[in-house]
């Protein structure tokens, strides 16, 4: 039996808060003639070179730097640390909401580079991009790419197997290989990384984090790619380096319908989380790794069910009516896309199904609150699992 403050067929009392909006409450407000508001200010995370390097932050004069972030879209000048002392500006010569491409300029210095836009905004990079001589510039050589395929092609935050690259090159000699994490949408770099003195004609494999380069938080979810080249910045990928990367994998593993959601009519109390209709028997995964909270059996509610304490977020998901115990105890180490029981229709259940809470922190039962976005973060999950 759950613990009593733990039961499901008690009213939870939330609190509610009620914000108002009043006059001088720091919201502008539009003037009688209309006009166009400002775009968000530009943030910026990291500074890549991405061609003519001397390392994945090492540049010399006509290299092409990356600047990545948000916001990014109205930048018309990225501001380089100039050897005279002040900045030096350039114009871009690629803009996107996550990235930023302009070319170093002779008399640039070493620095943190700052991107500017029209509105007199303005944002620095946290990361040093520092600028050496051409000489430092190792050469390529003769490298050629001659395969790079990503495994696995849809991989998910802390999940079973890391999104990795096999890759093989041609070339006279051992050479320092970069992989880059390329965001398909914009092809901003995510994270770059280098292997050094790798023999050519021979496999080689490399593996990401799924973090996002100085950041503890997964990337955004998406399309990917590997980029693999000398460590220069002369950047190959194939049709085949490509991959698809997910922060949550939907559960249920198997057919299966949407029932009652957050806010259903229950005797005493409402429907804290949303039903998920499959076969007895359907396995089912974690949708995002972690820790084992709770594992228990409730006879009057939950049936066999566990809580999972979510990888680098502070909500706890919690699966109710497994067929039987899940297989993972408490205090357990859990990966995303792990089995963690089968559908079922123990305790207070009418029909086999999932019964999915997502808990804000700090978690269950412990301070933090039911999600009613969890039907619409299931659905999202749902569409690329």
């Amino acid at each position: 039996m759950a613990p009593r403050r733990r039961g499901f067929r008690t009213a939870i009392p939330v609190a509610v808060a009620i914000a108002s909006l009043t006059a001088g409450a720091g919201v502008a407000m539009a003037g009688g003639g209309g006009g166009v508001a400002a775009p968000d200010p530009p943030q910026v995370s990291d500074v890549v070179c991405i061609s003519t390097c001397a390392g994945v932050r090492k540049a010399t004069t006509d290299s092409k730097v990356q600047v990545s972030g948000h916001h990014l879209g109205s930048v018309s000048q990225v501001l380089f640390n100039s050897s005279s002392g002040g900045r030096i500006g350039v114009d871009p010569t690629a803009v996107s909401a996550g990235s930023v491409t302009a070319p170093v300029p002779a008399g640039a210095a070493t620095g943190r580079p700052k991107v500017k836009d029209p509105y007199g905004n303005d944002a620095t990079s946290p990361n040093v991009l520092r600028i050496v001589s051409s000489n430092q510039v190792q050469s390529a050589g003769n490298f050629s790419l001659k395969k790079a395929a990503a495994t696995p092609a849809k991989a998910y935050y802390y999940g079973k197997r890391k999104p990795g690259v096999t890759y093989m090159f041609t070339g006279g000699e051992p050479t320092d290989v970069r992989i880059d994490v390329v965001r398909g949408k914009d092809q901003t770099v995510i994270d770059s990384f280098v292997q050094l003195a790798q023999e050519p004609n021979t496999t080689h494999t490399a593996h990401w984090n799924g973090l996002a380069q100085g950041s503890k938080k997964p990337a955004p979810n998406g399309h990917y790619m590997f980029r693999v080249g000398p460590v220069s910045g002369s950047m190959e990928s194939t049709s085949d380096s490509r991959f698809q990367y997910h922060g949550f994998k939907f559960p249920v593993r198997g057919p299966h319908t949407y029932g009652d959601g957050v806010g259903a009519p229950r005797a005493g109390h409402i429907h804290q989380g949303q039903d998920v209709p499959a076969a007895c028997g359907t396995k089912l995964e974690a949708a995002r790794g972690g820790t084992v909270q709770y594992k228990a059996y409730q006879a009057s509610g939950a049936g066999n069910y566990i809580v999972v304490d979510g990888k680098r977020t502070s909500h706890d998901y919690v699966y109710m009516h497994l067929k039987s115990p899940s297989p993972l105890n408490r205090g357990q180490r859990v990966h995303t896309g792990q089995k963690i029981g089968v559908v079922g229709e123990t305790g207070d259940a009418t029909g086999c199904h999932l019964h999915f809470e997502e808990w804000s922190g700090p978690g269950w039962y412990e301070g933090g609150h039911f999600m009613r976005a969890v039907t619409k973060h299931l659905k999202q999950w749902d569409s690329w699992s």
